[in-house]
């Protein structure tokens, strides 16, 4: 089976989606919510890592992100991990998107990375971190496409692609339709993201 997940990525800074090394990942931002102060799995990150729509061991799972509704990225999740593992593995640990530790069994927001003058770091909001954790899972994919300040319109992108904030889902010949008109534009090029974050501190 084939299954792609699209939706609408609000900001493009290189913070998520993450793209570096030969790596896309997805730690922050497409996790859980809170309804009526409870916490709720949902998400692209726990359906994925949940297996919930599909076995990404065994089945083909895509996510597509879209930025102005034009193709931002096209990732074949490859691998997934609990957040635990993620933030806590060193190999990690120097990617634009590690803003947690994990201290004494819980994960606590670091200080890796801080918008420049600015008093806020990225996701300091507790409840903002709250819906990260309810993501429960990292995607991580060695197989993507990402054209940052390139994006470019492509007419099935377009209209299939998600409206507002939530998640489509296609499977099969639709999906593969979709993806294969975005792999046309697959050009092997690293490219800048649209406003990339610049950082006031080094990460370490």
């Amino acid at each position: 089976m084939t299954l792609l997940y699209m939706y609408r990525v609000s900001c493009d800074t290189g913070f998520a989606p993450c793209v570096s090394g030969g790596c896309l990942s997805l730690s922050c931002c497409k996790g859980g919510q809170i309804r009526n102060n409870k916490d709720c799995l949902t998400g692209i990150q726990y359906w994925i890592g949940s297996k919930k729509d599909a076995d990404y061991e065994r089945d083909d799972v895509y996510i597509l992100g879209t930025y102005h509704d034009k193709f931002l990225y096209l990732a074949k999740v490859s691998k997934v991990l609990t957040m635990d593992d993620y933030f806590s593995n060193p190999d990690y640990k120097q990617r634009t998107d590690n803003i947690y530790d994990l201290v004494n069994g819980k994960l606590s927001r670091n200080k890796k990375l801080r918008f420049k003058d600015s008093k806020k770091d990225i996701h300091a909001d507790p409840i903002q971190q709250r819906k990260d954790m309810n993501g429960r899972y990292v995607i991580l994919s060695n197989d993507y496409i990402y054209l940052g300040s390139d994006a470019c319109e492509i007419d099935i992108v377009k209209e299939f692609g998600a409206k507002k904030q939530e998640t489509k889902k296609y499977y099969d010949d639709k999906a593969k339709k979709i993806i294969d008109s975005c792999y046309v534009n697959n050009d092997n090029k690293e490219h800048s993201p649209n406003k990339p974050i610049i950082r006031s501190c080094n990460q370490k």
